[in-house]
């Protein structure tokens, strides 16, 4: 237990620049959601209240969330997420490319939390505690504990070309791919999260959206 405490301490010592960046395109990516949400259309924002309006007006009726097309919805984003960035952190030039795609995570977050609090204020805010908090307490850090990792590989092997440096793709692919596989385990867990709790707390909310 002290070993991998150490060996968890080393790691966060080492890659702490990382993910104060990581986390800070993630919070850009927020804060920009919910920036475009104001700059939308009169048509657009009615068109959005709509969509949540006949949303709510379903539940409330008795209808009833597919858990299982939820799920599968989830999953599937996260995954094309988990492999875009593990393939793009294989290659020289590709930490634009993992730091843009957490910043389109943030902006999604902040684009739905920003749409609830700007429809409702204080009890869209609840809202959203309910609705989109429960599976973000482990999704988000999973996300950046994936940008980080692939940011990290791709400008590991860019400062060593720039060195003209041996940097073996085939040393660092297996702990590398090992860190993957276990983000994709939590970022399932965080799929049945978002499907079969957070619903949960959506119908709790209802009156307070009616």
């Amino acid at each position: 237990m002290d070993e991998i405490r150490r060996d968890l301490q080393e790691y966060f010592r080492q890659n702490m620049g990382t993910y104060i960046l990581i986390t800070a395109l993630f919070s850009g990516g927020v804060v920009a959601g919910a920036a475009v949400l104001r700059g939308l259309g009169a048509e657009q924002q009615l068109m959005l209240n709509r969509y949540f309006g006949y949303f709510i007006e379903s539940l409330s009726q008795g209808g009833a969330i597919d858990q299982g097309a939820v799920f599968r919805q989830a999953l599937r984003l996260n995954f094309q997420y988990l492999f875009l960035t593990w393939f793009m952190g294989l290659f020289l030039f590709g930490f634009p490319f993992v730091a843009g795609l957490v910043g389109l995570r943030g902006f999604s977050l902040g684009f739905t939390v920003g749409f609830l609090v700007q429809r409702a204020s204080l009890r869209g805010v609840l809202f959203a505690a309910g609705s989109v908090l429960p599976h973000n307490l482990i999704l988000v850090p999973t996300l950046i504990a994936a940008g980080v990792t692939g940011f990290s590989l791709s400008w590991l092997r860019l400062r060593c070309w720039l060195e003209k440096r041996p940097c073996s793709l085939k040393e660092h692919l297996g702990p590398y791919s090992m860190m993957f596989l276990l983000v994709g385990l939590l970022l399932a867990v965080a799929a049945l999260v978002e499907a079969y709790i957070s619903p949960v707390f959506i119908k709790l909310l209802l009156p307070v959206m009616r």
